[in-house]
């Protein structure tokens, strides 16, 4: 039988369809009965009643070129275009699992395989070296026509400039001022005598010395302790000395004694079952709790002795 001039037997099923093995997708598929695999899939693919992806396949054969391998691109080809080195060159494009060295930037990129992860961290170490290397590269044109020793029309491209004044710098004065920075660091200074909003006003941890204010203070960190006790023992100490010749006045809050019910009545005695102390009680014998308890404090154990007598 001779082919058609696509090439293919009219027996075979037309295209497009699925080869019957297929374990992808296909929509409707599993209400369809009747027919071969390749014929229900031929069917179904060109229905346009049957939703579906709008592809054959969902994933294209040949994936397109994304950021992704430009930027692959443009790191490989600083890997190859790096300056040859005349020693050992240990940061290779293929980095060997197992490699121990120090490899600059390798901290930042993760969760791909280890050479791969080598190369971009070693790509991106040599973009910024070249960077680098370029500004510093401009910065010496830059001062160079500047200060006159370049001529201009000598340069391929003027790089920006955006000084506001132009170098040299013309001399102001004969000598400059020496610039004291407040902010310098004192390494024999006292903790006692820095300002209070100075946060090297505070001992170390581990200091064995007696720090004044400090017992009292619990729950923080003993550098944070001891700024805040000796914030607090420097301002009492300015404030003494600020009122040590101010004339003191002393202003007392006159008392007033509260007039109270006599413990011991004199003209009646005390109500039984009083468990408080009565003088001379324990010598009292013969009469009732009121009665002996009359006028205890002006009665005495030889008086009353006699008196029963």
């Amino acid at each position: 039988m001779p082919l058609p001039a696509q090439g293919k037997s009219i027996l075979q099923t037309a295209d497009p369809y699925h080869i019957p093995g297929y374990g992808g997708y296909c929509p409707q598929f599993k209400y369809q009965i009747g027919q071969t695999f390749g014929k229900t899939t031929n069917r179904l693919l060109q229905d346009c009643n049957v939703p579906s992806s709008g592809r054959l396949v969902l994933a294209e054969i040949y994936p397109s070129f994304t950021e992704t391998d430009k930027l692959q691109d443009m790191r490989d080809h600083l890997m190859k275009t790096r300056t040859a080195s005349w020693g050992d060159q240990k940061l290779v494009q293929a980095m060997v699992p197992g490699y121990t060295g120090f490899i600059p930037k390798s901290e930042h990129y993760f969760g791909k395989r280890y050479a791969e992860n080598c190369s971009n961290a070693i790509s991106d170490f040599e973009n910024d070296q070249r960077t680098y290397n370029r500004k510093a590269q401009e910065l010496r044109v830059i001062d160079a026509l500047q200060s006159g020793k370049m001529d201009p029309s000598n340069v391929d491209k003027l790089p920006t400039l955006t000084a506001h004044h132009r170098t040299p710098l013309r001399a102001v004065a004969a000598e400059a001022k020496p610039y004291i920075s407040p902010n310098a660091h004192h390494h024999s200074m006292s903790p006692y005598y820095m300002d209070g909003s100075n946060s090297k006003k505070n001992f170390m941890s581990g200091y064995t010395g007696f720090v004044p204010r400090s017992r009292g203070l619990l729950g923080k960190g003993y550098p944070f302790i001891t700024h805040q006790a000796l914030n607090e023992f420097t301002d009492g100490t300015q404030l003494y000395k600020l009122n040590l010749h101010k004339p003191v006045t002393v202003e007392r809050v006159e008392t007033y004694r509260l007039d109270t019910q006599p413990i011991y009545p004199t003209e009646t005695g005390l109500v039984p079952h009083y468990t408080g102390h009565i003088p001379g009680e324990k010598f009292r014998y013969g009469r009732t709790f009121g009665f002996s308890t009359q006028n205890a404090l002006s009665s005495t154990p030889k008086q009353m002795v006699t008196a029963i007598a």
